[in-house]
Formats: C-alpha cells, structure tokens, sequence
C-alpha cells in the first residue's frame, strides 16, 4: 500500500485508520545511508496495533446496543459434527473475538500503566480478565476464550454446552464493558480529553481566520518531525540517546526558528500575517514525535515543498544533528487537498482545512502523559497576527476630498485647487479663520465650501466651522 494514495488530511500518520483484518501502518522514522527518513510501515502484530483494535472494538460496543452473540441451528448434520448449534456473531461481535485472541500481557508488560491512560483500553482489559468458572475451573475469560475456544479455526467445532456456555459469557463481558462506559468516572475521563482537544481545535482555528483575515491567500505548510528508535533506546544508542529533556529543547529551538529566523530566509513580506502550531504526541509504536502547522502569505511565496524541505534540513542539520527526520505533506500526492496555496473564497479547500486537517493536528492524545509531567504543555501556538482595522465606507482618496464642488487632488496642489474655486465664486475670496483668530487671505471659503457640500472628511490641519 502507497502512502501517496492518501491524503495528509485523511489518513493518520500515527496509525491510518483500517478495517477489520487489515494490518496496522504506522509512518516511522528509520535511518537510511546514515540520514534520518520516513517509512510508511505495516504492523500486523504490534503492542500499537493491538491497543488500537482494542480502543476501535469497544468505541463500536458502546455505540451499539445490539446482543452481540447468539446461538443458531446448525446446517450441517449432527452426525459429521459434534454439536447441533453454532454461534452467531455480528460485524461487532466478529471484533470481539479478534481481539479476544490478542496478547493482553506483552502490552501490560511494556505498558503497566496504559488503562490508566486510555480508559477504553482499561475498561475491556478489566473486563475480560474477570474470572469465570469454567467447567469447574476459576480463569480469566480471555485465557479460557483463547485456549479452550477461539485456538482452532473452526470455533464451533464443540459440544452445545461449550457453545452456550462462551456466548452467555461474551455476552455478559460486553454488559460489563457497557456498564462500565455509562459511569460517571469513564464520563469525566472522556471529557476531559475531549475538552482539550477542543479548546486547542478553538485556538489554532482562529489562528487560521486571523491569518485569513491578514492575507486574503495563505500558504498553509504541514509536517511531520520524528527521532528513530535507535535514538530513541538508551541501550541501542547509549550515550546518544534523545531523552524527553532533550525534545523539549528541539521545540524550544523549534519555534524560535519559525518565530524569528524563517523570515530571513524568505522574501519580503512572507511571514505577513504568519501563524504556526505545533503538537507533541506520544504513539506506542513511535513515542514522541511533533505535529506542525504553518501558514504564510500566499501572494509573496508558493514553493511550500521547497519551504518544508528547508525547515526540515534545519530541523535535523541544526536542532537535532542528524538525529530526526521530516515527512513533508505538502510533497504527497492527494486525493483531497486542505494544504497548499487556500485563497479565502475556496469553500472547498476551506473546509477540509476546518474539518480534517485542523481536527487531526489537535485530535486527542491518550498516552502523552506517560511520558510528560502533568504540568507541561504538549500544544503550542503562535500568537495570532494584528488585523488592522478598516475605516467602513465608500473608498476615498489618500491625500484628496470627493465632493461636488471639488475634484479630488493632492493637498500639495492648493493654489490650483484655490484658482478653481475662487473663479466658481466669481473672483472674491474671503479670509480664512485660523484657530488663534489670524486671517489668512484666500482659504476661508474653500473651508466653507466644502462645509456647505456637507463633507465629513476635510483633509487640512484647521477645519471652519
């Protein structure tokens, strides 16, 4: 499978969503020819594939109220097997008993914690590793489903009573899962990470329409910073290790660069109205590796894939020496596209800006806290560009006054504005009043003029009332 066949914006990078039975792919970094390079890879049997069949089965169990598993006549005859039932099991039900044959153990021992973390992991592993009797026999439910039913291709192959005794079973295992999703601790839990997911999702999207609002076409970059595993374990790399101190100084040196350098290395009048974003997360498969946004004026700069690459060769040639890597979205083929050059009238690119790509930078990260302090941030955003503000109205001229007695002219041309007018009035031009009560021969009925024209919008220094 390509990774070019999707689209930044649709596909997660961290694990693209699949369907049931397919492998689990993962964008990696990994070193080639001694640099740092991204590699779409396919985990069919991974602790990260596991734990998201896991979350993906128990989001399907809560949203279903269907009884999962059930028992039906068989149609073969009795005498060529040794049971008369077979069970029947739904779409849902089917996910049930995959996951029932994964190795809860190899997660919960590189992972003690994860339940803690991603409650509807916790929920379904507490769950399944009840104990059940079973035929006189105290085990937990997913060691008896794995070793005395599920282990054979055929899992009708047993007797009735085996057969109802497993679907009464999963059955009250799925209850319980159920049961434990309408408590009010999962409710608080769920909302919780919702909120924050939420409140990032509110801020960088009003950075996007202040950004719009600045420069009506936008440059919007996405990318995509990782480290290699072998940085990444202390035994495998030693003293080279990249440590979660160390990731905090590459963000640091991170946004400084975006913030104060790359306008240096752009042209006049790029980082107009500039915005950027950038997310820690934390994947089983890869740890920590960041999330980044950056939008720039449209009409100065359009090689976005050449501005990604150039940030990327500083991200790993100065920040982390050699020791991360980069995958350019902007580079990739798309089947639908929220990056880009996006002008403010382009409802479509628009809107999978809004509801694809926006919503993946600042999804929910379950496992970040296991290797952050709960006092550090893992989203951070630029502030949002001034918007000046503009006067309501018909267009006027800059140094000139549309009115009916007065071509609009510059305030340099007086004399002519002045021979123009005085031969309108017949030759005679009276005083002007000055705010110290000084005369000023042939300004005050220009003054008055333009005051009878009932013009709001006098461009000298003393106005007559």
């Amino acid at each position: 499978m390509n990774a070019e066949e999707y689209s930044s914006d649709e596909m997660e990078f961290d694990s693209i969503e699949m369907q049931d039975g397919e492998p689990h792919q993962t964008l990696m970094f990994d070193i080639k020819d001694g640099k740092v390079e991204p590699v779409l890879e396919l985990f069919e049997d991974s602790i990260a594939s596991d734990v998201y069949r896991i979350t993906a089965c128990v989001k399907k169990i809560i949203q279903s109220r269907d009884v999962l598993f059930d028992l039906e006549k068989e149609r073969f005859p009795a005498r060529m097997r040794p049971n008369t039932l077979s069970v029947k099991a739904g779409s849902h039900g089917n996910t049930v008993l995959r996951c029932l044959r994964l190795d809860l153990d190899r997660v919960i021992d590189k992972y003690p914690e994860i339940g803690k973390y991603n409650r509807y992991f916790g929920i379904y592993y507490d769950a399944v590793m009840r104990e059940v009797d079973f035929e006189g026999c105290n085990q937990p439910f997913a060691t008896a489903a794995k070793e005395k039913w599920l282990y054979s291709q055929d899992k009708n192959c047993w007797l009735d009573t085996t057969l109802r005794l497993f679907v009464e079973r999963s059955n009250s295992i799925v209850a319980e899962i159920r049961r434990q999703c309408r408590s009010e601790s999962f409710s608080q839990w769920k909302r919780a990470v919702e909120r924050q997911s939420k409140d990032n999702f509110d801020t960088l999207w009003s950075l996007v329409l202040a950004c719009l609002t600045v420069n009506h076409h936008a440059l919007v970059l996405r990318f995509d910073l990782g480290y290699p595993q072998f940085y990444r374990d202390s035994e495998l790399s030693g003293v080279q290790v990249v440590t979660y101190e160390d990731i905090r100084c590459h963000r640091v040196a991170l946004r400084l660069f975006l913030k104060r350098e790359l306008k240096k290395r752009l042209p006049n009048g790029a980082c107009k109205g500039m915005g950027f974003a950038i997310k820690l997360e934390y994947g089983l498969d890869k740890e920590c590796h960041f999330h980044v946004i950056v939008i720039l004026n449209g009409d100065v700069v359009r090689e976005d894939v050449t501005i990604v690459d150039m940030i990327g060769d500083y991200w790993q040639n100065v920040i982390v020496r050699g020791k991360g890597g980069l995958y350019n979205c902007n580079k990739a083929k798309y089947v639908s596209c929220g990056i880009g050059s996006i002008r403010y009238d382009n409802a479509e690119k628009l809107g999978i800006l809004e509801t694809v790509v926006v919503p993946y930078l600042v999804k929910p990260d379950y496992y970040m806290k296991m290797a952050k302090p709960d006092a550090h941030r893992s989203f951070w955003s630029s502030h949002p560009p001034k918007i000046e503000a503009k006067r309501k109205g018909r267009k006027r001229g800059k140094t000139g006054v549309p009115c009916p007695l007065l071509k609009a002219t510059q305030v340099a041309d007086f004399e002519a504005c002045l021979g123009r007018l005085s031969r309108s009035t017949g030759g005679h031009v009276p005083p002007r009043r000055t705010d110290s009560g000084a005369q000023e021969d042939g300004v005050g009925v220009v003054a008055r003029s333009i005051d009878k024209a009932e013009s709001g919008d006098i461009p000298w220094e003393y106005a007559v009332a």
